[in-house]
């Protein structure tokens, strides 16, 4: 079975643009987040990347696209998190129950 690219909806996908990788000479990472509404995690791990200027591509999970997308990778948490189309678990990126984001892992996965 072939590659399936979904095609860019503009209501419910949003690419973040920003600085390149940091690290030197390394192809960039294609980074995925299908947050949630209303989702906590799915709040602190977007601010995270933005302020860390980390590029990536938003997706609302609620969204048909999103909703493909989740199927296809079988996300089962809020934010689904794509990392060269592989899942991450977003609960191994957040300390809980206080829903901080772990730095050193975070920085491991998606650079300083």
């Amino acid at each position: 079975m072939g590659e399936q690219r979904l095609g860019p909806s503009l209501a419910h996908r949003e690419s973040v643009m920003t600085t390149p990788h940091p690290v030197q000479g390394a192809a960039p990472r294609e980074i995925i987040v299908l947050p949630a509404r209303g989702c906590r995690r799915s709040r602190r791990l977007l601010a995270y990347l933005q302020a860390h200027d980390v590029p990536f591509t938003r997706m609302d999970l609620e969204s048909p696209e999103g909703q493909a997308l989740a199927a296809q990778h079988d996300l089962r948490a809020s934010p689904g998190i794509l990392v060269d189309e592989i899942s991450v678990n977003p609960f191994d990126l957040l300390i809980q129950p206080a829903c901080r984001v772990d730095e050193a892992r975070t920085r491991e996965l998606f650079g300083p």
